[in-house]
């Protein structure tokens, strides 16, 4: 790619293939869910499923200790790259990985004095699970310095556009994360091996990870040291502060529904909760794969063309709308029928209102993911922290009532509820602040867009009329898209896209 930033645009191949590469990583673990979820879920049992998806939500967690490290590398020696400064990379990287290791080692040490706590006073698990339980999160949290320091190595190899290998390990990793544990399974039952089984994946993927680099950079080798230098990293720290901030604020906002739920209600109603949720938020593959090339893209384009960048948004912001919203509608539509087919029909009872709302849920998170991007990548990381910093004590205490009077389904609700209102001032400031406005067609299909998916797909009971509309209703949608949201250079762009497909096949 050439390092001008009017080449970040959706012509670029490049950038097309990198969100290709994302794409994929993303999306073939899902699939491997959607067939290894019901056999574990039967296998395990609900409770034990539930401490599953618990040591899942952990282990994710982790990796967002690494205190914005690993976004902050990327930034930073993707500008070395594109100056041709490439004596500071090594001491960049070495230094970064020693200061995560070390800092990892010390909220690793926390972690172990407070599971005996945190396992007896907020989660609500029987008797019969509970040492399995503490054994298992004792295992998880000695992996904190494994997870943390793999995403200083992802961010080197990402600077260096090494999407293609990132994302070959990402697939081993999602993969397995959910064929492993059936394995296991199947030959002891035990939740403390299924657990370290995953470990020795991350492990492994770790190992590879490094390799690369230092294949990607021989000089890496060459100029190792394990001497920490402070002073080398202060330009990844003035990025890092505010990252770190969104990186631990923005997971509490994110899991604290399910560990509530645990607290509150129990590890069966986790497993009704956490089963949909799983599954609809593998949705925002898309957006991520988008966001995490479009992260380099802003930050090029905004230095000599504010402009230019302000397009990026509004026209990322467009596509993400129009590929996003037909998938959730028929989610949303279909939820009770696909639960039913996929696991039973109790599954579709507890869970299919949860599944409605998390999926509308999922379309303004989708929304909110261009602009939040937007503010890190011009160098504004500070808008997003404050925002969650804002938003963290009030969504707790709202999604704690919910769930207290609603249960499963007002987590759901006020989840949903919570992204919208999240969505809307992103925009806003992004309107406010640096005067990105989407264009009056789109805000107009947007709201009636939004209105229809949260009214329709309730009111409806019969098989047929559902299959009818939702045909109807998306065959609209891409129409008034085509005609009222696209720009001719747009449209230009997708029939380009279609034709090549179709000329390969």
């Amino acid at each position: 790619m050439a390092q001008s930033a009017h080449n970040f645009d959706f012509s670029n191949k490049k950038l097309v293939k990198n969100t290709f590469y994302n794409l994929l990583g993303y999306t073939v673990p899902m699939l491997f869910a959607l067939f290894f979820i019901p056999p574990l879920i039967s296998g395990l049992g609900k409770e034990r499923f539930g401490l599953l998806s618990l040591s899942w939500i952990m282990i994710g967690y982790f990796s967002f200790f690494d205190f914005g490290i690993g976004k902050s590398v990327t930034k930073v020696i993707s500008e070395k790259i594109g100056n041709k400064n490439n004596a500071q990379i090594p001491a960049i990287f070495w230094n970064s990985l020693i200061f995560l290791f070390w800092i990892s080692i010390l909220v690793m040490l926390i972690g172990l004095l407070i599971v005996p706590s945190l396992l007896s006073d907020y989660i609500n698990i029987s008797k019969l699970n509970y040492e399995e339980a503490l054994s298992t999160f004792y295992l998880i949290v000695l992996s904190v310095p494994l997870v943390t320091t793999t995403t200083s190595v992802r961010g080197f190899l990402e600077a260096y556009q090494k999407f293609s290998v990132v994302n070959f390990y990402r697939i081993i990793l999602g993969i397995s994360t959910f064929v492993l544990p059936y394995i296991v399974f199947l030959i002891v039952d035990s939740l403390f091996w299924i657990v370290f089984s995953l470990l020795m994946i991350r492990l492994l993927v770790w190992i590879f990870y490094l390799f690369a680099a230092l294949k990607t950079n021989k000089e890496l080798l060459e100029n190792f040291s394990p001497l920490f230098k402070i002073e080398i990293l202060k330009p990844v720290f003035r990025i890092s502060i505010w990252i770190t901030i969104v990186n631990i604020v923005g997971p509490i906002i994110l899991y604290s529904d399910r560990f509530l739920i645990s607290s509150l209600l129990s590890l069966t109603a986790v497993t009704f909760y956490s089963t949909p949720y799983e599954m609809i938020t593998k949705l925002l593959i898309i957006p991520t794969a988008f966001v995490g090339v479009l992260f380099p893209a802003f930050s090029a384009s905004y230095v000599s063309d504010p402009n230019l960048s302000r397009d990026l948004l509004k026209k990322s912001a467009k596509f993400i709308f129009i590929f996003i919203y037909p998938i959730v509608l028929l989610i949303t539509i279909f939820s009770f029928d696909g639960l039913s087919i996929w696991l039973d029909q109790d599954f579709a009872r507890e869970s299919g209102l949860v599944l409605q709302f998390l999926s509308v849920g999922i379309l303004f998170s989708s929304l909110s993911s261009i602009p939040n991007n937007f503010f890190q990548g011009i160098g504004k990381p500070n808008i997003p922290a404050t925002l969650n910093l804002i938003e963290l004590p009030i969504y707790v205490f709202f999604m704690y009532v919910s769930i207290r009077i609603y249960g499963i389904n007002g987590a759901a609700f006020f989840w949903m509820i919570a992204a919208g209102i999240d969505a809307v001032i992103n925009y806003l400031i992004a309107y406010y602040k640096f005067g990105i406005v989407l264009g009056k067609n789109l805000l107009l299909i947007l709201f009636t867009s939004i209105l229809i998916v949260l009214s329709v797909p309730f009111i409806l009971n019969f098989l047929w009329i559902k299959i009818i509309l939702s045909v109807i209703l998306i065959a609209l949608f891409i129409l008034i898209s085509w005609k009222m949201v696209l720009i001719d250079e747009e449209r230009r762009f997708l029939l380009e896209r279609i034709s090549s497909i179709w000329v390969k096949k």
